[in-house]
């Protein structure tokens, strides 16, 4: 899905030097993962798991109107895929999975997937995710059901 402005049907796009769209991104791959991590790993009523999949869609479509000056250029897939996921989990999936899965560990009961499994699954969500951002598009059906 392209990122509209959903008045006027025209397309929302920001353009800033890559270091502020590489601080813009950075600022939201904490809430990306966690909300990730929280919909493979918990059991939890269908509201909640709405209100995290609306908070996910709203972040995706944020980046996906990110661009790069000069030229407003779209931001390269390795570049998404460096700040999304491998510098938060690359060479530690199961660990900073872990990690995560016990922030919500007192609040949420946990479902029967494996640590492992569920880092898998995110890894897959960011392969597909940045591809669609490197083509200015959010990739909102990607999100974890």
């Amino acid at each position: 899905m392209d990122v509209l402005d959903r008045d006027s049907e025209a397309r929302f796009e920001m353009a800033f030097s890559r270091a502020i769209v590489a601080q813009k991104a950075r600022g939201r791959e904490e809430t990306i993962n966690a909300h990730c991590v929280t919909l493979l790993a918990f059991d939890v009523a269908p509201e909640t798991r709405a209100v995290w999949r609306k908070e996910l869609r709203r972040h995706v479509r944020f980046l996906a109107a990110l661009r790069v000056k000069p030229g407003a250029r779209l931001v390269p897939a390795r570049d998404w895929w460096t700040w999304l996921y491998a510098d938060p989990f690359e060479n530690n999936e199961t660990g900073d999975t872990a990690g995560l899965i016990g922030l919500n560990a007192d609040d949420f009961p946990r479902n029967g997937r494996a640590v492992e499994a569920i880092a898998d699954e995110i890894r897959h969500f960011h392969a597909g995710m940045v591809q669609r951002l490197a083509r200015g598009a959010a990739g909102e059906d990607l999100i974890p059901a």
